[in-house]
Order: structure tokens, then C-alpha cells, then sequence
């Protein structure tokens, strides 16, 4: 469900890559230093939203029953789809689940992306010499009571060969023109109110961003991230259609100017899916297994497993 930087100090700069969501993973080709605005791919993204997912059953509410004399009312409170009563809200023990868009969120979804910069082309970045004009995504999005997780991994193909010189150097133990690679993004949210929206703050590079999910009906949700001055970063919008598929798009900002837009295509999979098309998009883009969740969305190490991150538990196997 995932952000920006440079003109101001490199911290702030920086802290703008990300939600995945989302999300995102992005570098734009602005006057601004590139740096600084990443995007995240989706931060809960729920509905990414979890990475919003699956058609299911028409929800069960928790709403106390009520009692009045007007039928029609009485069938319009008993919808699942409306929020509960404040004065009966208890956000602690809430059940996302309950709301149509987290049920079809969440689960595993498997994506092609396309992110373009400022003027429109697709995005290249110097700090990350890999095509960004269709790339993959595989994201992990479990709801969890009143919270939703998110763990997405990012591949990436090679840089086209003729596009290489002597100064662009893959990252890691590949070679420019013939290993793609890969970053892994994190995020988490909870709910804040009855109604299904969710938030959760963000952390990079010493800030702290704001980010808020919120439900538009049973196909729709709008995901966004906040600069520490309430300015916009980020407006990611997400359609679910009742077939296993999700479309996101989002619009990235800075200092209030346009920085980069995506396209995200995803569908929903098994996990033993999930795993089996994420083998085959290494080998179709030559990552080296050195690589596998090897950077964050900062092209820093990740320094972490890709079982860790997505917190698998393989000593059964």
C-alpha cells in the first residue's frame, strides 16, 4: 500500500522515496534531486490495496442491533458496508474485514509497473540504473483485526546495454546492461476510526510522514502521504474491480510540483503462486541471488532475508 527529497536539505530530500504501494520505489527526472522524490509503494496500501484484494462474500458487521420503526432505515443500518456509530465504536477490537475493500485487499498480488518522471517519460535514475518503464511487483497485504500489514518486494530489469558507459555501475556484484535487481518496502496501518480507513506514520531518514487510507464504497480507495507541513506527497488512487484485480495510480509532489505518476496493473494470487512467478521474474531479469531483497527503497542494503521480510517460517520445510 509506500517518498521525496532535494532543493531543501538532503534529509528532507531523501525521506521522499517510498509507498508501494505503494509506492513507491521511485527517482524522478526533475530539477529536484532525484533523491528525494521516491515514492512508496503503497505503505499499507492496504488494499495495494493489499493490496486490495479479493472478492468476497458480502460482509458481516459488528453493529449492535437497533431497533426502529421505519424498516427501511433498519435495513440501511444493518449494511456492512456503512461505518458504526461512534458512540458504539471500538477501534481497538475493529474487524477491517468486515469492510468489502480490505476483503478483496487482502492476500498476495503480483503486478507489471510503469512509473514516469516529471515530463511524462518513463523514469531514470542514476542512483538505481534499471528500467523503471515495466517492471514487477509482488506484494504480500494481511489484515489483521484493525491492522493491516504490508511486505512488497520490487524487480527490476537490466538497463538496456546501449544505454551503459563507464560511469553507470549496477548496484551489488551485477554488471550494468545485464543484471536487473531488487528492493523490498515495509509499511503498516491501523485502524482510526468504524468506517474502514486506516493510518499509520512513516518513517524515513529521520522524518516522520503522515499516511492515511481511506475507503470511497466497495471498489475505491484513496491512499496518501503527508510532509511534516500537512503538504501532499503523495495521492495514490486504487480500483478494485470484483474479479481479483486492482489498478493503482498515484501522483507524486514536491514543494507542490508535479514529480512522478504510475501505472500499476496487479492480480491476486495463492501464496505458492506468489513464490513460483516470483522465482521465474528472477531469472527473466538475471538478478543475481545475492541481490534477492538485497536494497530498501532507499538503494541502501536492506540487510535482511527475503524470509525475514516477509517473515516466513521454512524450518517445517
Amino acid at each position: 500500500m509506500p517518498i521525496t527529497h532535494s532543493a531543501m536539505p538532503i534529509l528532507l530530500c531523501c525521506s521522499i522515496f517510498v509507498l508501494n504501494g505503494c509506492n513507491d520505489d521511485n527517482t524522478n527526472s526533475t530539477p529536484i534531486p532525484e533523491e528525494s522524490i521516491q515514492a512508496t509503494e503503497e505503505p499499507a496500501q492496504a488494499a495495494e490495496e493489499p493490496t486490495q484484494t479479493t472478492e468476497e462474500p458480502a460482509q458481516t458487521t459488528e453493529e449492535p442491533a437497533q431497533t426502529t420503526e421505519e424498516p427501511a432505515q433498519a435495513a440501511e443500518e444493518s449494511d456492512p458496508s456503512l461505518a458504526i456509530e461512534e458512540d458504539n465504536c471500538d477501534v481497538d477490537n475493529f474487524q477491517l474485514l468486515d469492510f468489502t475493500p480490505w476483503q478483496r485487499e487482502n492476500g498476495y498480488w503480483v503486478g507489471e509497473y510503469t512509473l514516469l518522471g516529471a515530463d511524462g517519460t518513463p523514469q531514470v535514475s542514476s542512483r538505481w540504473p534499471y528500467r523503471y518503464d515495466n517492471y514487477k511487483g509482488f506484494i504480500h497485504l494481511e489484515v489483521i483485526g484493525n491492522a493491516i500489514k504490508q511486505r512488497n518486494v520490487f524487480l527490476y530489469p537490466p538497463k538496456l546495454a546501449e544505454l551503459c558507459d563507464a560511469t553507470t555501475e549496477a548496484l551489488g556484484n551485477g554488471q550494468c546492461g545485464i543484471n536487473g535487481n531488487e528492493k523490498i518496502f515495509s509499511a503498516d496501518q491501523k485502524a482510526t476510526d468504524c468506517s474502514g480507513n486506516i493510518s499509520g506514520p512513516f518513517e524515513s531518514f529521520g522524518m516522520t510522514l503522515d499516511t492515511n487510507t481511506t475507503l470511497i464504497g466497495d471498489d475505491t480507495v484513496l491512499y496518501q502521504v503527508r510532509m511534516p507541513d500537512g503538504s501532499i506527497m503523495q495521492n495514490q488512487l486504487t480500483t478494485l474491480p470484483p474479479n481479483d484485480s486492482r489498478v493503482r495510480t498515484a501522483q507524486g509532489f514536491f514543494s507542490g510540483s508535479s514529480t512522478y505518476a504510475s501505472y500499476y496493473r496487479e492480480r491476486k494470487v495463492t501464496q505458492e503462486e506468489f513464490f513460483q512467478l516470483l522465482a521465474a521474474a528472477r531469472v527473466e531479469y538475471n538478478i543475481l541471488e545475492t541481490d534477492h531483497c538485497g536494497y530498501d527503497n532507499a538503494n541502501q542494503p536492506s540487510q535482511t532475508t527475503c524470509d525475514e521480510h516477509f517473515e516466513l517460517d521454512l524450518s517445517a520445510e
